[in-house]
């Protein structure tokens, strides 16, 4: 399968890209910044330039460039986080009619914003509580209207906390900090929690969607199924790289924000089901970090 990946240079762009690869699909990796696993430095606001990629003949456009996260939203603005959230997944969308070819949005669990029930099914609210959560659902809504008026082969993958090499969130953070015998600041009391998914298992995931039939209309939740707090997330880490660090527990000062989804919808429908627990996923990405670091 031809294969374009968005978002190519970040940490789970370059994880996609170097797991699809190694699955035997011919993948290509589309950023604005290079990176050793991007072959072409595109801004996707500009439709003309993503538009010019439709005489390489995709099968599927697995779409991650966005503005990442809340801060980063926030840091660009609504107009600049909208036009690249929003704008840039129509533009290609719009790649993907010409080409009629599969296309796999990976949005974020932050579209149902503050659970209000665990764990969350695909079918609950959406209700984000900032403006980052909302251009994903507005991303969501697009796609789906190109699959309702044109047809386009659609699935929606909603992640929670997708972790491994290259990993420069939490999870990176605190292994890096634990390699070095440093202090992992946890925030509130570590009693806010989420769901951690290694990467192999997205990519997992990922290869199925773009090959099952039913998933093509459906939003999945994806993720282990397993809720962690950030505090047991720093002891596991801490104890698995042997590590001096202490861990440095913040006040409480505010409500537990916690949230984990339920997978049975991605295990049904897809044949999803994750190789990794956390211990295991942990083990590989601090293997990866002690080579890298």
């Amino acid at each position: 399968m031809k294969i374009l990946v968005t978002g190519s240079s970040g940490f789970l762009g370059r994880n996609i890209v170097n797991c699809m690869r190694a699955r035997g699909h011919d993948v290509r990796g589309l950023d604005i910044v290079k990176a050793e696993t991007t072959d072409y430095v595109i801004d996707i606001t500009r439709r003309d330039d993503v538009m010019g990629l439709s005489r390489e003949g995709f099968d599927a456009i697995i779409h991650l460039a966005a503005y990442p996260n809340p801060r980063s939203f926030v840091n660009a603005g609504a107009l600049k986080g909208l036009d690249v959230n929003v704008v840039g997944t129509i533009n290609m969308l719009e790649l993907a009619r010409t080409l009629k070819a599969r296309f796999l949005l990976y949005s974020t669990s932050n579209v149902y914003g503050k659970p209000t029930k665990l764990p969350v099914a695909e079918d609950d609210p959406l209700r984000p509580f900032e403006g980052y959560g909302w251009s994903k659902v507005a991303a969501e809504a697009v796609s789906m209207s190109y699959h309702v008026v044109h047809g386009i082969p659609v699935t929606i993958f909603r992640l929670w906390k997708p972790y491994g090499p290259y990993d420069n969130g939490v999870v990176g953070i605190f292994i890096t900090r634990a390699l070095k015998n440093e202090d992992l600041v946890v925030n509130n009391g570590g009693v806010d929690t989420t769901d951690f998914l290694y990467v192999e298992d997205l990519c997992d995931a990922t290869e199925l969607a773009l090959r099952k039939d039913g998933a093509i209309g459906q939003a999945f939740n994806i993720g282990l199924g397993v809720e962690t707090s950030i505090l047991d997330l720093a002891k596991i880490i801490v104890k698995l790289v042997g590590s001096s660090s202490r861990i440095n527990v913040q006040p409480k000062t505010a409500e537990p924000f916690r949230s984990y989804p339920d997978v049975s919808k991605a295990m049904r429908i897809l044949g999803f089901k994750p190789k990794y627990d956390l211990v295991s996923g942990l083990r590989a990405t601090i293997d990866w970090f002690r080579r890298n670091l």
